[in-house]
């Protein structure tokens, strides 16, 4: 795989995480 597009693939999953776990907190609160 091309490290580039591994980078980015990384970025937007821990983007995605984030996003997932404000929700829940947000939620939550």
């Amino acid at each position: 795989l091309n490290s580039r597009l591994t980078n980015e693939l990384h970025l937007q999953m821990i983007d995605y995480h984030i996003g997932l776990f404000r929700a829940i907190v947000n939620k939550s609160a």
